[in-house]
């Protein structure tokens, strides 16, 4: 896969996961702490608790606790216009649930349903700037929209953010901005995750030694290991929310 620059306008620039209680907050933390090597910034009770995840002090996900947190991981959009891209995502059929509302000193964000059922954000940088390290082991490497409707999906997401879409190989198509490969979208086949939704994908150094640690840590392999075009991905169950989430190797079919 493509290495992936974050911070440009239409990339997803950041990725949070929203769960109801201190308890699943917690254990979530620790999982992925101990699968990916990450360490927190937990934030206080007037943010609901809102965590930064970290790898060597670089920003590299967001977790969240209030009511209706289903363990997802929600790509954000970045925006230099954040009013214009909740109206678009409207007049586009979208469903606008959340903002646009601004986040003291960080930013604006706004949260969506695009019309085939999957949930994105829209984030508009302040003083955050969202991922602050990309396509390296512990870091996200690439996304995936996987519905029922892919050519719904293309036909929103290049006009709302002005992606472009190619297809590097028969029935893949992968979203793009200019030079820069960051998504594919494709049908959803995996029948633990049903429905449509974004896979934000998160890198590992091997997928052996990943698949090992996640089965210690209670998680549950779905998808041992199958080829993409320059990498390989693994499919599992987290043991929390019983969230399904794809990670990818960075010495596998480089």
């Amino acid at each position: 896969m493509p290495k992936l620059d974050t911070h440009i306008i239409g990339i997803p620039d950041w990725v949070d996961v929203m769960v109801e209680t201190t308890e699943q907050r917690e254990a979530l933390m620790n999982f992925y702490s101990a699968l990916y090597g990450w360490t927190w910034d937990i934030g206080d009770e007037k943010m609901g608790y809102y965590s930064i995840a970290q790898f060597d002090g670089a920003p590299v996900m967001g977790l969240g606790q209030g009511p209706g947190g289903t363990g997802a991981m929600v790509p954000y959009f970045l925006t230099d216009d954040m009013n214009t891209s909740a109206a678009t995502a409207a007049e586009l059929g979208g469903t606008v649930f959340m903002g646009p509302m601004e986040i003291p000193g960080a930013g604006v964000m706004a949260l969506v349903t695009d019309p085939t059922g999957a949930v994105h954000g829209l984030w508009q940088e302040g003083e955050f700037r969202g991922f602050g390290v990309a396509y390296e082991a512990n870091a996200p490497g690439w996304f995936d929209h996987a519905s029922n409707d892919p050519a719904a999906a293309v036909a929103y997401y290049t006009t709302l953010t002005g992606h472009t879409v190619i297809e590097p190989s028969p029935g893949m198509q992968v979203l793009n901005v200019g030079e820069q490969w960051f998504a594919s979208v494709s049908q959803n086949q995996v029948p633990e995750r049903p429905g449509a939704q974004w896979n934000s994908i998160y890198v590992v150094d091997t997928l052996e030694a990943a698949r090992n640690k996640i089965r210690e840590l209670g998680g549950t392999i779905v998808l041992e290991e199958m080829p993409v075009p320059g990498s390989a991905i693994c499919v599992f169950v987290e043991p929390v929310m019983n969230t399904v989430v794809t990670i990818t190797g960075t010495g596998s079919h480089e």
